[in-house]
């Protein structure tokens, strides 16, 4: 049978059991009574442990039935252990801060965003709540503008960055500031990243437009050029003068009129002619679609002179003309609108001629024999001294005949005086 304990020795139990325990332990039991200032947890040491209000953590504004009902299995720190009454002070608000303040130090470690909350404002920052363990914020740290009154943040939620954390001097700062920069530099990226983007999609389509724009014009102008046939006449305009020629724009491609197709007349200069903006009826004399080249006349070259007055004009005739210009070997004289023919210095007179100018002179209309005419290459030389000169008879039809290939020169003269 079991021996009963006497009084003394349950008290001595007690007493022994109470000496084992230390302020500073965390210990678990189950909430057996709740009332409006403390809740009462029973432990599985035969004591009963008490939480006051004030240690059990609550949120603003919350009530312990809020949080916590009778049968809620509870861990606490012990604070103070009373022999007299056998009761145990707990603390659930210590247990949480440790639990916190290592989450702090992890998310000083990690650069982690924390939510905040301000409890309390001074002249030099704010404090603020972060679950059980307030931190500093000073007020360089509030924002990235200056704050003159830190009271305009009480009871703000604020996301900090942990800068300083030191637990041996209970020493927690934050930094509202460094979350608004980062933003604020994300922002800044972000901002410069799409405008960017939008400056590059804005170029890529330009470019885009650039090459449409560029194989349609390059289509037309194939297709213009492709167009072309030699001899047809065409509407352009003038767009550039240079001392060669000009270029005219014929509606989307630009040929060369050279300064020699100007004008069946010898041309001295371009501008004499042309102007850039003029609009002109040109020929195409060549449109090379490989190369894109063409070549215009602004001289009708479906009349040439030299054609009509190979119609007119043969060897040894005597013809009139003015001269219009000199050369120190000879002079050039216009037959015809086009049509200039050389005479030559030893044919100005039988006479030797030292200088042109002292027989003719560019604007004396002259009277002369035509000594060599080639239409087909547009050359001619003409004669003043051979103007009153006898042409030579022509004997070929009688040399070409076999019965007089016997006959003398002599023989041939004498039929032909003869004859008149």
């Amino acid at each position: 049978m079991t021996k009963e304990l006497s009084m003394q020795e349950l008290l001595d139990q007690q007493e022994q059991l109470l000496s084992s325990i230390k302020v500073g332990e965390t210990i678990a039991g189950t909430i057996t009574k709740i009332n409006n200032d403390e809740v009462t947890v029973g432990l599985n040491i035969g004591f009963d442990g008490v939480i006051p209000v004030s240690e059990l953590n609550l949120q603003k504004n919350q009530e312990i039935s809020d949080v916590y009902k009778v049968g809620d299995e509870i861990s606490a720190v012990i604070t103070k252990v009373s022999e007299k009454d056998c009761t145990l002070k707990l603390s659930k608000l210590r247990l949480d801060m440790v639990a916190d303040k290592k989450e702090l130090e992890n998310a000083h470690a990690e650069h982690k965003i924390l939510t905040t909350n301000v409890v309390k404002t001074i002249q030099r920052g704010v404090f603020a709540a972060y679950k059980s363990v307030e931190i500093f914020i000073p007020i360089s740290q509030l924002n990235t503008k200056f704050v003159s009154d830190t009271k305009e943040y009480q009871d703000a939620n604020l996301e900090v960055y942990i800068i300083e954390f030191n637990e041996k001097a209970n020493k927690i700062v934050g930094s509202h500031r460094e979350v608004l920069q980062e933003r604020l530099d994300q922002e800044r990226k972000a901002r410069k990243e799409r405008i960017q983007a939008e400056r590059e999609e804005q170029r890529q389509k330009a470019r885009e437009e650039r090459a449409a724009q560029k194989a349609r014009v390059k289509a037309e102008k194939e297709a213009l050029v492709d167009s072309l046939e030699v001899g047809q006449k065409r509407h352009g305009k003038v767009t550039n003068i240079v001392s060669y020629g000009a270029f005219i724009d014929l509606g989307g491609v630009e040929g060369l009129a050279h300064i020699n197709n100007l004008s069946w007349k010898r041309v001295e200069s371009v501008e004499d002619m042309l102007q850039v903006g003029q609009e002109v009826d040109v020929y195409i004399l060549d449109a090379n679609k490989e190369t894109g080249r063409i070549g215009l006349a602004l001289k009708d070259i479906n009349n040439d002179p030299w054609d009509l007055i190979a119609k007119e004009v043969n060897v040894d005739d005597i013809i009139t003309g003015k001269v219009v210009r000199i050369i120190e070997k000879g002079a050039f004289v216009e037959i015809k609108e086009g049509v200039e023919a050389y005479l030559p210095i030893s044919h100005l007179k039988e006479e030797r001629v030292a200088n042109v100018s002292s027989v003719v002179n560019p604007g004396d209309e002259v009277t002369v024999r035509v000594l060599t005419f080639d239409p087909s290459h547009k050359r001619m030389s003409v004669s003043i001294k051979d103007v009153n000169k006898e042409p030579e008879e022509d004997y070929s039809e009688f040399l070409n005949k076999e019965e007089d290939l016997g006959s003398t020169i002599g023989d041939l003269l004498k039929g032909k005086l003869d004859n008149q």
